[in-house]
C-alpha cells in the first residue's frame, strides 16, 4: 500500500478538495462511474461525521495498492474525538446525536466493498494512548476483488513522506497459499531503499520454499548495504506459520487474547549473520501474525484494546498512524487466516 494524499479536512472547501482527489485517483485506476458515486458518497459520511463530532481533530488518507490488475483504492479516517460509546447502535439508519438523518456509518457499510470501524471512548477504563474514531473503506471493482483463504494488511510510509522508504513489504498470494517478505534497508531514505533494491524479485519463484527465499534474499542483499528481513509462509492446508528472520525487527502472534514473542537470528542479512533457519509454529485460524520494523515500537495487546479482532488492514493503519516512531521509515505487515468470525481480543 501507497500513501498517495492526506490531509485535514475542517470546512465545506477541504471536502470539495478531498472529492475531486479521490474521483481523479478512481479514473486514474479505471474505475466505473457508479463506484465513483460511491466513492464520493462515503468521503461525504466520514467527514461530515469528523466535523461534527472530532472538532476538527480528525484526517483523511487515500492509499493505493499499486497492483494494476488488481486495483484497490482505501480511504482511512481516524480522529481524536471523543469516540463512539455505542458502536453498533451508531451503525442504525436514523441514529443521531446532532439532529441530523443519521445515516452515515451504515452508509458507509453497505457502499464500501468492505469496510470497518474501531473506536476507543474517552476516559475508558483502558489505558489508551488514542482515542476517536478510525475508519477503514476498501473499493474495487466487484470482479477483481480476489477470494483469497487469507486476509492480510500491509503499512508502509517513509519517513517525512519522503519518495524513497527503506521499508518494503512483498507479498504473493496465490489463493490458498500466502507467502511474504518484510525487508528494512539499512539506515533511511534513499540509501536504505537502494540497500534492498537488488531483492525486489525473490518471491517471483512459485514453488520457492522459505528456506529457498531467504537464501536468496541474502543473495541479493549481499550486493548493497543489506537488511533486516522476516519472511513467512502458510498454506490453506496446513495448520502452521513458517517464520524466518534475521535483525531488528519484531515477529510477534496474538492468539487467545495473549501475544507471542517470535525469535528472529541477530544480524544483517546479505552480510554477517547466523545460519538461515526456519520456524513452524502452530497458527490456527484464529491467530494473527505481526511483523514491524524498527520504526515501529513499544506495543502490546492493551496498547489498542479490541483492535486486532479487525481485518489486518484496519489493523495496520492504526498502528501506523497511533504507534509510528517520527525519525524513521515505518513497516508493518499482518496476515491471518480468512474467518470472519475470528476475535483475538
Amino acid at each position: 500500500m501507497k500513501l498517495l494524499y492526506e490531509s485535514a479536512v475542517r470546512d465545506e472547501s477541504g471536502l470539495v478538495l478531498l472529492r475531486s482527489r479521490f474521483k481523479a485517483v478512481g479514473r486514474r485506476k479505471g474505475f466505473q462511474e457508479v463506484v465513483l458515486e460511491k466513492i464520493e458518497l462515503v468521503c461525504n459520511e466520514i467527514v461530515t461525521n469528523q466535523m461534527k463530532h472530532a472538532k476538527g481533530s480528525g484526517m483523511v488518507q487515500i492509499w493505493d495498492n499499486e497492483n494494476p490488475e488488481h486495483p484497490v483504492l482505501d480511504i482511512f479516517a481516524m480522529d481524536y474525538g471523543p469516540g463512539i460509546e455505542d458502536l453498533e447502535y451508531a451503525k442504525q439508519d436514523g441514529t443521531t446525536t446532532t439532529g441530523t438523518m443519521g445515516r452515515g456509518l451504515g452508509a458507509i457499510e453497505r457502499l464500501s466493498s468492505s469496510s470497518e470501524i474501531y473506536t476507543q471512548v474517552a476516559g475508558g477504563l483502558d489505558k489508551q494512548n488514542w482515542h476517536g474514531t478510525a475508519v477503514w473503506s476498501r473499493f474495487g471493482e466487484n470482479s477483481q476483488m480476489r477470494s483469497t483463504d487469507f486476509q492480510y494488511g500491509v503499512y508502509l510510509r517513509a519517513l517525512r513522506d519522503d519518495f524513497f522508504n527503506g521499508d518494503e513489504v512483498q507479498v504473493r498470494d496465490s489463493g490458498s497459499r500466502v507467502c511474504w517478505a518484510h525487508l528494512d534497508g539499512l539506515g533511511h531514505g534513499k540509501e536504505a531503499a537502494e540497500a534492498i533494491a537488488p531483492a525486489q524479485h525473490a518471491l517471483d519463484a512459485e514453488a520457492s520454499d522459505l528456506y529457498s527465499i531467504m537464501n536468496q534474499l541474502d543473495r541479493d542483499l549481499s550486493l548493497g548495504r543489506g537488511a533486516v528481513v522476516i519472511a513467512g509462509d502458510i498454506s490453506a492446508n496446513s495448520k502452521n506459520i513458517s517464520i524466518s528472520g534475521v535483525g531488528d525487527m519484531s515477529a510477534r502472534i496474538i492468539l487467545n487474547g495473549e501475544l507471542h514473542n517470535v525469535a528472529v537470528a541477530s544480524g544483517v542479512m546479505g552480510h554477517d549473520h547466523r545460519s538461515i533457519e526456519v520456524e513452524k509454529i502452530n497458527f490456527p485460524r484464529q491467530a494473527l501474525f505481526i511483523s514491524t520494523s524498527d520504526g515501529i515500537r513499544n506495543w502490546n495487546i492493551k496498547t489498542l484494546p479490541h483492535l486486532w479482532r479487525h481485518h489486518p488492514q484496519m489493523i495496520a493503519f492504526v498502528m501506523g498512524q497511533v504507534l509510528g516512531r517520527n525519525n524513521d521509515d515505518k513497516s508493518i505487515f499482518i496476515v491471518r487466516r480468512n474467518n470472519k468470525t475470528a476475535n483475538n481480543g
